[in-house]
């Protein structure tokens, strides 16, 4: 969400940018042990709009999808991501730009002039703030959603809860998407826009999930077939081996 606000460091006009998270944004149980139960605890939908005070944990995760992206307005100090000035790079504190940006919100929204980025922000340490219950923005259709299912892996957490990962891909929009569901607890996460297959299993690894064995989708399927032997070198190349 992009914002102009007075920089309390410098004291100039700055531009920056903000997180603000939607109704479909998973939260889980605020006592968690983040990976370790990723698949056994069931997440729920968040259900509203929500301005995103603190972000943190996960930040390898966090810095790849947002910091390198949008470097000039987003940074990692003392271990929190957070909006920084574009004159001085000095922190812009959530108290300082929460006005302006939950009002800058609601107010582009109105007119659609905002786009969902749909990025996936799996993060341990979050403090969000809530905007008002009646607040509605209508969300626009996914572009060319067309995304083909070509692989389902078994995969099992730390503490040996079991699930799935479900390969998919986008042949117009070129990107991938990932779908974790525990055996117990259902969906439990949604990946979307993985330009590359190593983003995918950078984010596998980053949920801390190991993956005990590959199907594909559709068996006579030469695409599935290509998407496993692609899949297999990207896990390969980042040091996962094939047990024996």
């Amino acid at each position: 969400m992009p914002f102009s606000a007075d920089c309390p460091g410098c004291g100039a006009q700055t531009r920056s940018a903000a997180i603000v998270v939607g109704p479909s944004s998973l939260v889980g149980d605020p006592g968690s042990a983040s990976e370790s139960d990723v698949l056994a605890k069931p997440r729920k939908t968040l259900d509203a709009f929500a301005f995103v005070e603190a972000l943190g944990g996960q930040t390898e995760h966090v810095e790849r999808s947002i910091v390198n992206r949008f470097h000039s307005t987003f940074a990692f100090l003392d271990s929190q991501l957070t909006s920084i000035c574009e004159h001085c790079a000095e922190n812009l504190p959530p108290a300082a730009i929460r006005s302006v940006v939950m009002n800058g919100f609601v107010r582009l929204g109105q007119k659609r002039l905002l786009v969902n980025e749909r990025l996936m922000l799996f993060a341990t340490e979050v403090v969000l703030t809530e905007f008002r219950g009646d607040t509605s923005i209508e969300e626009s259709a996914m572009r060319d959603p067309d995304y083909a299912l070509l692989l389902v892996c078994d995969t099992e957490s730390a503490v040996g809860e079991t699930g799935t990962i479900e390969l998919w891909h986008s042949i117009a929009r070129n990107d991938y998407a990932i779908e974790v569901k525990g055996h117990a607890s259902g969906e439990v996460l949604r990946d979307g826009f993985n330009s590359d297959l190593k983003d995918v299993v950078t984010t596998v690894s980053d949920l801390g999930l190991v993956l005990t064995q590959l199907h594909l989708a559709q068996a006579t399927s030469p695409y599935c077939a290509l998407a496993r032997d692609l899949f297999l070198e990207a896990l390969e190349q980042a040091g996962y081996r094939q047990a024996r």
